[in-house]
């Protein structure tokens, strides 16, 4: 019988093992984003014979399974059985697809929730063609602002929290259609979380920050970066900071996915991603996975 549970912060230990067992890039393998967005993708543990799964629901209202195990050491007859007719498992590497025969499964992919992966060292530096508009704005706004950006710790949550109703404000949208509810619970967390963070003020006053944390030894992950608009230029200034304190310990900063949104699509696209990480959907063949085929 499968055993399902809801995603506590008690499985922290649990759950980051597996990940760091899986030695994967992919955003979605991190403990933070499973834990903060477990309502809006309804995550549940399934405990299995074979392993330990994550049940799931997309934006598109679609099941599906994520692997918390690497599924090249299991059966296809075992993968059958997990995914039945309605299921696929996501997000899946690009490296373990040779394992999936074509003649059982269909492989097939979604742009919008593909990983933006940039060199630390381009994002510290600002060097070359690709970032001349983002130099500009960060001259720009070191011409007006003398940004000071401390170490996001617990006695400077509530100022980052104030940035981030701000940033709710400036908005202008409900915020249950923004990542506010995800963002405030990670703030309100921080510690149990084991989330990394630098907060920036100007003029003694709280103006951004930047959270994250790593996906392995070479890869650091952002999972919100927040500010008023009031200071133009200061998120060219915080990305270009962040990856000044981080290059000496992380090659790679990935930025996550756009979800399809195509403003923040351009967004990162102009910040000159070395690769673009597809997660990819793996389905028994004859169903439909809704997605673009590969």
């Amino acid at each position: 019988m499968d055993i399902k549970e809801t995603i506590e912060l008690d499985h922290q230990p649990l759950l980051s093992e597996h990940f760091r067992n899986l030695h994967l890039k992919l955003s979605d393998y991190t403990f933070a984003n499973l834990y903060l967005f477990r309502k809006i993708s309804s995550y549940e543990i399934v405990r299995k014979d074979c392993g330990i799964f994550i049940s799931a629901r997309n934006r598109q209202g679609q099941n599906y399974v994520m692997p918390l195990t690497d599924l090249r050491v299991c059966s296809l007859d075992m993968i059958k059985q997990l995914l039945g007719g309605n299921h696929f498992l996501f997000p899946i590497p690009e490296e373990w697809l040779p394992f999936f025969p074509s003649d059982d499964f269909r492989v097939t992919y979604d742009d919008g929730e593909s990983d933006y992966v940039y060199l630390t060292e381009k994002m510290a530096s600002f060097a070359g063609r690709t970032y001349q508009r983002h130099r500009n704005h960060l001259n720009q706004f070191f011409g007006l602002f003398r940004p000071e950006g401390l170490p996001l710790e617990a006695d400077k949550l509530a100022s980052a929290m104030a940035v981030l109703d701000t940033w709710q404000d400036e908005s202008r949208t409900a915020c249950e259609k923004t990542d506010y509810p995800q963002c405030a619970e990670a703030l309100a967390n921080f510690r149990e979380l084991a989330l990394w963070g630098t907060i920036y003020y100007i003029e003694n006053e709280p103006a951004g920050f930047i959270v994250g944390e790593p996906l392995d030894d070479d890869m650091f992950c952002l999972h919100f970066a927040k500010a008023s608009k009031k200071y133009h230029g200061i998120y060219e200034f915080m990305f270009n900071d962040t990856a000044r304190r981080l290059q000496s310990r992380y090659t790679y900063l990935n930025l996550e996915e756009d979800m399809g949104n195509g403003n923040l699509r351009r967004t990162k696209v102009s910040y000159g991603p070395e690769r673009i990480l597809k997660k990819y959907r793996v389905r028994l063949a004859g169903t439909d996975a809704g997605a673009c085929n590969v």
